[in-house]
């Protein structure tokens, strides 16, 4: 063996050593620092005071009516309505990849309950937003030492078929005009919200708030309208 080859030979059998005494210690490091949150109990909803809307707040959630809504998702969703739920099955692949649809399923952020009246669908930019939002809001959460909540979407993507029906139920459900049409728009339930590891809702205005001011952050930085309804008790948030 020539020296060169003796000299490598002896970095690599230093380095083998040496790199189990440098890589242990941080990972030992990073676990510690984890330990806390691991055993920490957050508190639940109904421990903290989480202060009503302010007016100012309620005038940002009604400050864009449908009109917006139907404005931004005609220009930047779904070039025209499915009629119904099976023209979109049948095609499914094929409309996915043309539309950049992506189904939204439970997950740590929110539930998908089974849908009456619409499609778990949304085009990619608008999934995206609302695992943000989730991200977003869990963050609040933390931030006065609350457990995690997830939220339930109400409504998704919409056939015409399904607004046919709708309005046979709901008086506020317009006959052929709807933002859901065009997959940038969801519905969340207002005061509808499962406990982390929870599979049963509990309900809960103060959840509600919380979720609501996240959403008036992200329609201030130009992301989406929110439009807070009453009548439905459902938050209509169109992503821009």
């Amino acid at each position: 063996m020539t020296g060169t080859a003796k000299k490598g030979s002896k970095r690599r059998i230093v380095w083998r050593r040496v790199l189990p005494i440098i890589i242990v210690p941080i990972i030992i490091v990073l676990t510690i620092k984890k330990l806390p949150d691991a055993f920490h109990h957050r508190k639940s909803i109904d421990e903290v005071t989480v202060s009503e809307l302010s007016q100012k707040e309620v005038r940002a959630l009604r400050r864009y009516n449908n009109e917006y809504h139907l404005e931004v998702a005609r220009d930047k969703g779904i070039d025209r309505p499915f009629k119904n739920h099976q023209q979109l099955l049948d095609d499914k692949y094929s409309y996915i990849i043309k539309y950049g649809l992506r189904e939204v399923h439970d997950c740590k952020y929110y539930e998908v309950p089974t849908l009456t009246y619409s499609m778990p669908y949304l085009k990619k930019e608008a999934a995206d937003f609302l695992d943000e939002l989730g991200r977003r809001f869990f963050n609040t959460l933390k931030d006065i030492d609350v457990q995690e909540y997830r939220f339930q979407l109400s409504s998704v993507l919409r056939t015409e078929a399904d607004q046919h029906g709708l309005r046979k139920n709901n008086v506020n459900a317009t006959q052929n005009k709807t933002s859901h049409y065009f997959g940038l728009t969801f519905d969340i339930a207002q005061t509808c919200f499962y406990p982390k590891g929870g599979t049963e809702p509990i309900y809960s205005y103060r959840l509600r708030n919380l979720l609501l001011r996240t959403l008036i952050e992200m329609q201030d930085e130009g992301r989406c309208y929110v439009l807070l309804e009453t009548q439905t008790k459902c938050i209509h948030i169109t992503v821009r």
